[in-house]
C-alpha cells in the first residue's frame, strides 16, 4: 500500500518515464534500510541513502525490447540486501569501482547496482553492463532500448 509521498513519487516518476506502462512506489524507511544493508555486509554511503530516499521501493514496468512482454526494474531494499556479497565484489572488480546493489531487473533478475560514480549498471551471469549515469537516465534508456549493451 502506498502513502501520500509514495503516490506523489509515482506521479512524478510516471511523468519522467514516458513509455513506461506504469510506476509503483512504496514507502521508504531509510533507517531500516541502513540496518539491512549493514547486516548484509554492504557499506552505507551518503550516495546510497540519497538514492534510496529518492527512488527506494520503486518499480517501473515497461515493454521488453526483446520479447515485447512487460518487464520491470525494481529498486528494493529487500531484493538488494539478498544479493550475494561475493558476486557484488566481483562486479566491482570488473567495473573498477565500488558498487552497491539497489534492486533487480527483468525476468532474469539481473542485479541493479549503483556504481560509485553514479552510474546504474546491471550485473548477472553474463557479466556487468552499464546502462546510464543516474537512475532516471537509466530507466529512460531501458524504456527506449537505447543503452550500451557491452559487458565489462
Amino acid at each position: 500500500m502506498s502513502d501520500g509521498r509514495s503516490r506523489a513519487r509515482e506521479e512524478s516518476l510516471g511523468r519522467a518515464f514516458a513509455g513506461a506502462s506504469r510506476v509503483e512506489c512504496g514507502p521508504v524507511d531509510v533507517e531500516a534500510a541502513r540496518l539491512a544493508y549493514r547486516r548484509a555486509g554492504f557499506d552505507v554511503t551518503g550516495e546510497l541513502v540519497e538514492f534510496l530516499e529518492t527512488y527506494g521501493e520503486t518499480t517501473v514496468f515497461c515493454p521488453s525490447h526483446v520479447t515485447g512482454d512487460e518487464t520491470s526494474l525494481t529498486i528494493s531494499v529487500g531484493e538488494a540486501t539478498e544479493a550475494f556479497a561475493p558476486n557484488v565484489r566481483c562486479f566491482e572488480k570488473r567495473l573498477g569501482m565500488s558498487a552497491l546493489p539497489v534492486g533487480i531487473a527483468f525476468e532474469t533478475e539481473e542485479m541493479v547496482l549503483l556504481a560509485g560514480n553514479g552510474d546504474i549498471v546491471l550485473g548477472g551471469d553474463a557479466g556487468v553492463q552499464r546502462v546510464a549515469h543516474g537512475f532516471e537516465e537509466a530507466v529512460r534508456a531501458l524504456i527506449s532500448g537505447d543503452w550500451d549493451m557491452r559487458f565489462f
